[in-house]
């Protein structure tokens, strides 16, 4: 199955829903503007997607205070299928959708995977409070929607793993989001749009996610703005909080300063092994 094909069914599954609907919940969500599509693919595709995902062994560990995941954007031959989901949310027929349901004209894809690819949570994996760098690679166009699609079988609330948003902050009441099988998410990002993943727990199962990003040359805001991905620490966390919170503060001013080439080496740290990672953003 290629790519065209799945975005059809994906259009197919967004239409039966009606467009419509999904805007009006899409724009009546909150700040963090959000929408939950389940069964988004046919439960075999969706299961074959599972099947073929990356053992973790595969991909690339991101292993830092503030996160513990594993990323790739590198598929073997009998994973292309992985791969041509991917590419699905990038057809123009899901950008037009899309770009109706979350009222934002100039949407555009993310064809290089700059932030998209795949992420495999484990036990004790988790991603603290964030919100994602501001711009693409070339720092020309404004992230403006995460598409976070997950293909974990038999995946429950217990498992751990819920996206979490905090639309009022970090103190202030949180909404959470399961990572059901065959359930895609839809996510506003701009500089308020916190949010993170909760410890894994499950023994014997992994979160597995397809992630995709787009992008726009108009400002979510209605004015410029820059700032690298930064990290919270999750309630409790107040030593943490600090650092990641003066780490993020350093990284925004020297990339505003001086670009990603100096940028992206004041980090807090990772270990990497196995295929070429991907984007650090996926969630």
């Amino acid at each position: 199955m290629y790519r065209t094909d799945i975005a059809r069914l994906i259009q197919n599954r967004i239409e039966n829903i009606g467009v419509e609907k999904l805007r009006v919940d899409y724009l009546s969500s909150g700040s963090i503007n959000h929408i939950v599509i389940d069964d988004l693919l046919p439960a075999e595709l969706a299961a074959l997607l599972c099947e073929k995902f990356p053992q973790e062994s595969q991909l690339n560990l991101l292993d830092a205070r503030q996160e513990r995941k594993f990323v790739g954007v590198n598929f073997k031959d009998e994973q292309r299928i992985v791969e041509e989901c991917i590419f699905a949310f990038q057809e123009e027929k899901i950008l037009r959708l899309f770009s109706y349901i979350c009222s934002i004209e100039d949407l555009v894809g993310d064809p290089e995977l700059y932030a998209g690819g795949i992420s495999s949570m484990s036990k004790f994996c988790f991603l603290n409070p964030h919100i994602d760098n501001s711009h693409d690679r070339l720092k020309t166009k404004f992230r403006r929607l995460n598409l976070l699609y997950y293909v974990s079988e038999e995946w429950s609330s217990c498992d751990g793993g819920q996206l979490v948003l905090y639309p009022n902050g970090i103190k202030q009441e949180s909404i959470e989001i399961d990572s059901s099988f065959n359930r895609l998410v839809i996510m506003r990002t701009d500089n308020k749009s916190l949010h993170g993943v909760k410890q894994i727990t499950s023994e014997d199962n992994r979160r597995k996610c397809i992630s995709n990003y787009y992008f726009s040359t108009s400002s979510p805001l209605n004015k410029d703005y820059y700032h690298s991905t930064s990290f919270r620490g999750f309630p409790g966390e107040r030593k943490k909080d600090l650092l990641l919170r003066l780490n993020a503060f350093a990284r925004t001013t020297v990339k505003s300063l001086t670009g990603n080439l100096i940028g992206k080496y004041i980090n807090t740290g990772y270990h990497r092994g196995g295929s070429k990672s991907a984007g650090k953003d996926q969630v």
